[in-house]
């Protein structure tokens, strides 16, 4: 506890439930049974509502204190993969000699090493997997005309590397090519591709799918990007384009930029593919990442509503301040103040836009 007008930071006593249900923040809200049993702990009475989600036969098997949640909603699963992702154990050490009088040098006796615990190195002498995905994803190239990754070497003549065909061959070059060839293939989103067909990266060649399954994901793309961004939108609603030229083309008039053919298809006649790409980002970015989006959408797209974009997305732009604090007010002025240092590097304020107003300024 934090005093005693505060609350728990971690929202302790808990509610009691006969059932273990799903909570709206991810986290489940237990089988708390009110049974009428209290202990004396410092002072204090407690009961079921006070007791930490817990496995006895785990604390049992290892003989420590263990805490134990459980994960089913793609939100913990987005902060699961960020420890699982997030790199090896490092150590930093340090080694001086017993000799008096040792000048030292703070940066050659820095040393930057890994740290392989003897559990890691038993699991990893044994082979055993370290994460699985399941379907697997195919990440979808995205790229404007003339635009695409090229891969060479340093012994690569630079007149040999935009002669090879096969570097043109790109994932979504070759999805145009396929709708081109055959009519029935323009049934398909480009998204949906990787369900009935797989790609053959050294060939550049997309093939007919004759076992298991694989979902496509394109990747993602900034409105700050422009033209790569209003590209992307149109190939998640454009079935079988053949061309960027196709792409660009509606009710028969094509138009000089991807932007004007989404407004055009009335793609971005509202702030609806605004919130939709805030949506999207929240299912793998983390909070901060989401913050600064929501800046840059500020900046580059002009919504026409901030005010509803700012409400439909504050719990998502809250999250991580929400856990830790239960005071409204200051956890509003934290996420504002962060919006307001991301539009202040890009030259604006807050003050411009239809956002709440911060009671208490701070600086990050």
């Amino acid at each position: 506890m934090e005093g005693e007008k505060k609350k728990c930071r971690s929202w302790y006593p808990k509610q009691l439930n006969e059932n273990t249900t799903k909570g709206e923040d991810a986290y489940p809200l237990y089988k708390r049974r009110n049974t009428g049993m209290q202990v004396q702990v410092r002072n204090s009475t407690l009961d079921n509502r006070w007791v930490v989600p817990y496995n006895p036969k785990l604390m049992m098997m290892f003989n420590s204190h263990m805490n134990v949640e459980i994960c089913s909603s793609i939100k913990s699963v987005k902060y699961l993969y960020k420890y699982v992702y997030k790199g090896h154990d490092k150590q930093v050490i340090q080694i001086d000699p017993d000799a008096r009088d040792v000048v030292i040098n703070e940066i050659k006796r820095y040393q930057d090493a890994r740290y392989v615990s003897a559990l890691e190195a038993l699991w990893r002498t044994f082979s055993f997997p370290l994460s699985q995905i399941h379907p697997p994803v195919l990440a979808l190239q995205l790229h404007l005309p003339n635009n695409h990754m090229v891969r060479f070497t340093n012994n690569d003549k630079m007149s040999d590397v935009v002669k090879r065909e096969r570097v043109k061959k790109t994932m979504l070059m070759t999805f145009f090519e396929k709708n081109q060839s055959d009519t029935s293939y323009r049934a398909y989103l480009y998204r949906d591709f990787p369900k009935f067909f797989t790609w053959n990266g050294r060939l550049g060649r997309w093939n007919r799918r004759t076992r298991k399954t694989q979902r496509g994901r394109i990747v993602s793309a900034n409105p700050a990007e422009g033209e790569r961004y209003y590209l992307r939108l149109l190939l998640t609603h454009v079935r079988g384009p053949n061309s960027f030229d196709d792409l660009c083309t509606v009710n028969g008039v094509q138009h000089t930029t991807f932007r004007k053919a989404a407004l055009e298809m009335g793609l971005i006649d509202d702030d609806t593919t605004l919130s939709q790409c805030l949506a999207e980002a929240a299912v793998f970015n983390f909070p901060r990442a989401l913050r600064r989006l929501f800046a840059i959408i500020l900046k580059f797209c002009r919504p026409g509503d901030v005010r509803q974009l700012w409400t439909t997305h504050y719990d998502n732009l809250s999250e991580n301040h929400r856990r830790n604090s239960q005071n409204n007010s200051h956890i509003q002025d934290m996420v504002l103040n962060e919006i307001g240092n991301f539009l202040h590097s890009m030259g604006k304020t807050l003050q411009q836009y239809d956002l709440p107003h911060i009671m208490h300024p701070m600086n990050f």
